[in-house]
């Protein structure tokens, strides 16, 4: 049995999908643990459904889906805090979806009592919600055996103010105290433990980018983190590649192959469409298996006309199908670098995170765009539990009093505009604050003097990042024939305006003179630089108003 953190109070991470929720906590061993359901699985799909008088969530609700959809809640988490639209309405393919009084999208669910009498219910997507969370503090209080005090929660990052209120208000309903709301990619973020070596004498600056692949969408976010601190610099969203398009690709396999042995197109669904929903539940663990597995199997009972269905796929086929669904993903990420001011080369990590990420034909299309120097992960443990578990490990930063929740994690704080460093050459600057670093921030580096030299030059620029050449992949083996001969190290940032010039004139040198170079940046925007000599004391001060 799972334990929280000792302490007198229990905390839980959340991450609620479109498809399906996850909740964690921190153990003993003060890992990320994910809580199983009543089921004994990890994932608890975002389902509910009504027969009858009964209410189902998760998967019993989900295998309702498929011989009553028109009384099964789906896709309700995106329709929080929005108006009506047709649009909303064809997304879910579940429960019809009218507008409400207030003109929001609610969902229109039949329920018979025992007489077999039936009445409309009416239900907002903030009730959808409220009905759910309390499903789910339920679910982790049984199987921890004790009271949630509440909660950290995460929210996709293309969600609007209105959009947050409705999940924090459903929330407070569902009796579930939100501890805080943090943006999905510096959940992830901390999942993959970015910041949590970094000290006052190195504040382990990272650049990362987080590509999540869930099953409506994708989101793919710039993340910078300086000193443990986390500043979410830009994201980009697409519909166009996600667990569903995925799906499809298999679906429209499968359904091709079940028609040459049957004659039956289960894609027509002019009579009858639980054929194509058994389908589309079936292919997604063939998808799942295939990312760990050259083959899969995809076996469906009774799949239409009385008549069973069983196939495989190897991991070729299904790349070579799905190769095109990647370009979207693709597009976003490099967009998404291009509005941050970034190129893929100042890209230190991408972090993986949402179900359809774990596909290995993805990760390759993926890290294609950048470097070696950049590491692509997917060490966070299951795609699909990232999130939750950085939402579990918030909550136990909060309960240790490292964290105060009030302080929020969607506040950004004013933060340095372009990278500041030593200009050493006419096209080459060494940074020492990074773009995106928050204010006030402090680094400081040491300097080496050329050998007898006693005169300190030192020239402080802005700086702007330089691309990586493109490779031209026609001369690819003369490019390597020329690197054997002459190694051209790569600069990655260039300066762009020098800020100020100091001259520290030393009295005494030798080969082990150092200089202690301290970039200060307080919240007013104002640069201070400290050039010192240790040994001596000797030291030059330069201060550059805001620019």
């Amino acid at each position: 049995m799972a334990s929280g953190l000792e302490s007198k109070k229990t905390y839980i991470g959340l991450s609620v999908g479109n498809h399906n929720s996850v909740i964690a906590i921190i153990n003993k061993e003060h890992r990320a643990e994910v809580i199983a359901n009543e089921d004994g699985e990890h994932k608890t799909p975002t389902y509910i459904a009504f027969s009858g008088e009964e209410e189902y969530h998760g998967s019993q609700a989900k295998h309702q889906f498929v011989r009553n959809a028109k009384n099964t809640l789906v896709g309700f988490r995106d329709l929080l805090g929005k108006q009506y639209s047709g649009d909303a309405a064809k997304h879910t393919g579940s429960a019809r979806i009218e507008a409400g009084a207030d003109g929001k999208a609610q969902f229109v669910v039949t329920i018979e009592n025992d007489e077999g009498q039936s009445n409309e219910l009416r239900l907002a997507a903030e009730d959808a919600m409220e009905r759910y969370l309390r499903r789910l503090r339920t679910t982790a209080e049984e199987y921890l055996g004790r009271k949630i005090d509440g909660a950290v929660l995460a929210h996709p990052v293309g969600f609007g103010e209105e959009q947050k209120s409705a999940l924090q208000a459903a929330c407070q309903k569902a009796g579930l105290d939100l501890l805080q709301l943090i943006p999905e990619p510096v959940a992830c973020a901390l999942q993959y433990g970015l910041g949590n070596d970094a000290s006052h004498d190195d504040a382990k600056d990272t650049v990362a980018v987080v590509v999540d692949v869930g099953g409506t969408g994708a989101d793919v976010s710039v993340v910078g983190v300086h000193g443990g601190l986390f500043t979410l610099i830009g994201s980009v969203h697409t519909d166009e590649v996600s667990g569903e398009i995925l799906d499809e690709v298999l679906v429209k396999h499968f359904a091709g192959e079940f028609k040459k042995q049957t004659g039956i197109d289960v894609l027509d669904t002019t009579n009858d469409s639980r054929p194509i929903r058994k389908l589309r539940q079936a292919v997604e663990l063939t998808k799942k298996t295939l990312s760990s597995a050259t083959a899969a199997p995809c076996a469906v009972e009774s799949l239409s006309g009385g008549m069973d269905f069983n196939s495989n796929i190897n991991r070729t086929r299904f790349d070579i199908m799905s190769g095109k669904a990647y370009a979207p993903l693709l597009d976003a990420i490099t967009k998404a670098i291009e509005q941050a001011g970034y190129t893929p080369s100042h890209i230190d990590q991408v972090l993986l995170c949402g179900g359809a990420a774990r596909i290995r034909k993805l990760q390759s299309r993926v890290i294609s765009l950048f470097p070696e120097s950049t590491v692509l992960r997917d060490d966070g443990g299951e795609l699909d539990e990232v999130i939750a578990s950085g939402c579990a490990e918030q909550a136990a930063l909060i309960a240790q009093g490292i964290t105060d929740p009030a302080s929020g994690a969607d506040v950004q704080a004013k933060a340095v505009a372009k990278p500041l460093g030593l200009q050493v050459a006419a096209d080459k600057l060494i940074p020492v604050l990074l773009k995106d670093t928050p204010l006030p921030a402090s680094r400081t580096v040491k300097v080496a003097l050329p050998a007898g030299e006693k005169r300190a030059y030192i020239a402080v620029s802005e700086g702007e990042p330089v691309a990586l050449p493109p490779v031209d992949e026609d001369n690819e083996d003369e490019d390597e024939d020329a690197a054997e001969t002459e190694e051209k190290e790569h600069i990655l940032y260039r300066p762009s305006k020098l800020l100020a010039e100091m001259v520290l004139e030393l009295e005494k040198v030798d080969a082990n003179t150092r200089l202690l170079v301290k970039f200060f940046v307080g919240t007013d925007g104002k640069l201070t630089v400290t050039a010192t000599e240790p040994a001596s004391g000797q030291s030059i001060t330069a201060e550059i108003p805001a620019q």
